[in-house]
């Protein structure tokens, strides 16, 4: 499908791995800034761990079936693309990255 098309890959090598080592020393921090329950994509979380918490949930409901509940699913297709760069770079100030790391990302 057209949808599943990566420019990423037509990058040249250079950029893929400057991008690359930007990413690795971003996650070294990153765990102190993201709530512990958002899983995937950091280090030590992983996304199948959202399944244990929703089974967790699902047996205790049942076993409490006086309580309400609602579980909410979202998609986040697409929300790379939707990235709003200005927020991002004043988000990666407040936290205290340097200068030199922000210019690299932008």
């Amino acid at each position: 499908q057209a949808r599943n098309y990566r420019p990423i890959s037509l990058l040249n090598s250079d950029y893929k791995i400057f991008a690359l080592i930007l990413a690795e020393r971003l996650k070294r921090y990153l765990n102190n800034f993201v709530h512990p329950d958002q899983n995937g994509f950091l280090p030590k979380r992983q996304i199948r761990d959202n399944i244990r918490i929703i089974l967790d949930t699902l047996e205790y409901y049942e076993a409490h079936p006086e309580k309400q509940m609602a579980l909410i699913f979202l998609d986040a297709q697409k929300a790379f693309d939707n990235v709003n760069w200005r927020f991002m770079i004043l988000q990666l100030e407040q936290m205290g990255f340097g200068r030199k790391f922000i210019q690299a990302i932008e």
